[in-house]
């Protein structure tokens, strides 16, 4: 019992240390034209749909962009971690095995930078977004 009242003070703690971070809505897509910069990270979602994506900084806000569609905005970042961390900024796995991997976006690090925990987005096949879910954050030795 424990471990969730450890990791709810944990994530508690890193929202509200980390001012530069904004909450960007997910489930706009952008219309308008966005240059890819040339460090974005091509993604596959999923093999069996065929669905592959684009995962990039602009400025402080992180952004995925599907094969054919609009941009999309995930969430806002703190600037400063990205140029330390770019390397594990950015995780994609399929942690809850349904054939859609998900794309893990790093939302700030222990002191010292021992453990680094991030905010988990889901892509849902039927509205053809990629959606947080509050539930997946998870922090990891690093």
């Amino acid at each position: 019992m424990k471990i969730p009242l450890t990791l709810s003070i944990v994530v508690t703690l890193l929202t509200s240390c980390n001012l530069a971070k904004r909450d960007v809505v997910p489930q706009s897509p952008l219309s308008a034209a966005i240059t890819i910069p040339s460090d974005a990270k091509p993604l596959l979602i999923s093999a069996k749909y065929q669905i592959r994506a684009t995962v990039y900084v602009v400025d402080d806000v992180v952004m995925v962009q599907r094969q054919g569609a609009d941009a999309q905005r995930l969430t806002g970042i703190n600037p400063a971690l990205y140029p330390d961390f770019q390397k594990v900024f950015f995780r994609v796995q399929d942690k809850n095995r349904d054939g859609l991997n998900e794309i893990a976006v790093l939302a700030g690090t222990s002191f010292g930078a021992t453990e680094l925990c991030y905010d988990v987005f889901h892509y849902s096949l039927k509205q053809g977004i990629f959606e947080r879910r509050w539930e997946d954050f998870y922090c990891t030795s690093h």
